[in-house]
């Protein structure tokens, strides 16, 4: 992967004015970066790391873009292989757009283009990426006092050895898993002998039992009809009693129904006597009708209407009063015929139950226990077969593990990169006339060797660990430019503070031969001035009202 351009606005510090960064085919160029503290200086690196994988460790999305202007825009181009790759990302709104060759990527299929760019085209893991253009320094410049853990993760992620890391966990745990089935085997087996042990013993004396068992069963089963008959017998008997209750109370309903019409005829036909008494006159001669014995008949027959009417009243009360009654009756009916015939059903299931095991006694339990018996002695023939296999699966896969752990592959790697990375830093100690060696033995740890005596690094000064970090820093870049012969950017952040002035000359010589030599475009981001003969351009970068800017100047 050959990064060919970087270009973004809004983006951290950075205002909405487009900054943009081109890098020639084939060559490199040594920039010297310069500006204050919070001007912007490695967010260059960061807006790099972003266009590409679309994340900066340590840092949310959010916070990504400017303050003020918010609208992040960042735009990459790249050759990876014979791919060119164009790449355009966005936040408020956010924008993800990939283009190679010039076409529209088809996301169609693809499951995360991320990942697709990552494995398909970069071919460069994030982490392995960010620990070589920006992340150099910051691992590397405690290199020589980091704790052994910490070193092997670097080392790990640098020379790919953590794809052997994950192939080794895999096969440990396979190989975890077969000991297991292996360990599940044993106590099966053991399980099945004892088993087949108890089952033999047991069948026998199950069989004896078995007739005496239904034996009972039958005993208890007609003890069950003999009862659930009575019960069916003594619920017919309050079944027709309902009934005759229910007869009763509906002759005693139609009765008080049929005096109740008769009361209301009655009523009707006095009402039209008293309409004949208070019009005063007799309909059919026009005699007078007011003597005191037709004003006592019209007494008479007003006090019939009101004695029928509460008679009539009473007769309703009783008629709502029996229907009531009848309901109640007819709903116990319901559920007593409802017992009755959960009972008989009940009666027919322990009566077909009887008749089979009067004709068929069960012996399902010993089938059962004979096919259990079968069943045990298929598992330990299958078992026995196979465990040869598990255990030849096991001895390879112990094998394998540990080829892929410290002492097999990576310690093979290790052997083939050490020879080239000590003579890298043989070389280049030479170079910068370190009254010190330095190197690395197969664990990877760094020995600091003065008259002939290996020294605690700490023992240095703080110049010499920074000659010291950035000789090994140099020697493992050449070592991963061999991995990752495309990968054309380095970030080198306060890599010269605290050396003097002849170290810093031989450290920007050095530094300029294996950019060249290597094709590597170098950022040497410092605070303080630096000789610039030796640098191809300058980056300065500055605020101006409020907003990273940045100039590029070639250095003649």
């Amino acid at each position: 992967m050959r990064i060919d351009f970087i270009e973004f606005k809004n983006f951290a510090s950075y205002g909405n004015q487009l900054q943009r960064l081109e890098f020639e085919e084939d060559q490199s160029k040594l920039f010297l970066t310069l500006g204050k503290n919070g001007d912007g200086k490695t967010t260059i690196a960061n807006a790099i790391i972003y266009a590409l994988y679309g994340r900066v460790e340590g840092v949310k999305l959010s916070d990504l873009p400017n303050r003020i202007n918010k609208e992040l825009h960042v735009k990459i181009g790249l050759k990876c292989g014979t791919i060119d790759v164009v790449i355009e990302r966005g936040l408020m709104p956010n924008k993800f757009s990939v283009k190679l060759n010039g076409a529209e990527f088809d996301k169609a299929g693809k499951k995360s283009v991320q990942d697709y760019l990552e494995e398909e085209v970069f071919g460069i893991p994030y982490h392995v990426f960010k620990n070589i253009i920006i992340l150099s320094v910051n691992d590397f410049k405690s290199f020589l006092t980091m704790s052994n853990q910490d070193k092997k993760q670097i080392i790990d992620k640098m020379f790919g050895f953590s794809i052997l890391n994950d192939m080794q966990m895999s096969i440990k745990t396979e190989r975890k898993n077969v000991k297991m089935d292996i360990d599940t085997y044993e106590s099966e087996l053991n399980q099945i002998i004892d088993s087949i042990a108890s089952v033999k013993g047991r069948l026998n004396l199950l069989l004896e039992e078995s007739q005496e068992k239904n034996n009972s069963k039958i005993d208890e089963l007609k003890t069950s009809l003999i009862a659930l008959n009575e019960t069916v017998k003594t619920l017919d008997l309050e079944k027709t009693g309902l009934e005759t209750a229910i007869n009763e109370n509906t002759d005693k309903f139609e009765t008080v129904r049929s005096d109740a019409s008769t009361l209301k005829h009655e009523i009707e036909y006095l009402k039209k006597k008293v309409e004949l008494y208070e019009s005063g006159k007799c309909p059919t001669c026009e005699t007078q009708l007011d003597s005191q014995w037709h004003i006592d008949q019209k007494e008479h027959f007003c006090s019939k209407i009101e004695e029928d009417t509460n008679n009539i009243k009473e007769l309703k009360e009783s008629l709502d009063s029996i229907k009531a009654h009848i309901d109640t009756l007819r709903s116990d009916k319901r559920s007593i015929e409802q017992q009755a015939t959960d009972i008989r059903y009940n009666m027919k299931s322990f009566k077909t139950e009887l008749l089979k095991i009067k004709d068929t006694p069960d012996d399902s339990q010993f089938d059962h226990l004979r096919n259990l018996i079968k069943d045990f002695e298929i598992k330990e023939a299958t078992k026995s077969k196979s465990k040869d296999t598990l255990n030849a699966d096991n001895a390879f896969m112990e094998i394998v593990e540990q080829v892929l752990g410290e002492d097999g592959v990576k310690n093979l790697a290790v052997k083939t990169i050490l020879p080239g990375l000590n003579t890298n830093i043989a070389a280049m100690s030479q170079t910068m006339h370190l009254q010190f060696h330095i190197r690395f033995d197969e664990k990877f740890n760094c020995i600091i060797n003065h008259l002939g005596e290996d020294i605690n690094p700490m023992t240095l000064s703080t110049g010499e660990r920074k000659k010291a970090d950035f000789i090994i820093i140099i020697a493992i870049i050449k070592i991963l430019k061999l991995r990752f012969p495309q990968l054309n950017l380095l970030f080198l952040d306060e890599l010269l503070s605290s050396v003097d002035h002849d170290g810093v000359y031989n450290i920007l010589k050095i530094l300029n031969q294996v950019i060249k030599e290597n094709k590597i475009n170098t950022f040497v981001i410092n605070h303080s001035v630096l000789p610039h003969e030796i640098f191809d351009k300058k980056i300065q970068i500055y605020r101006e009202n409020g907003f990273s800017k940045f100039t590029i100047e070639t250095i003649e």
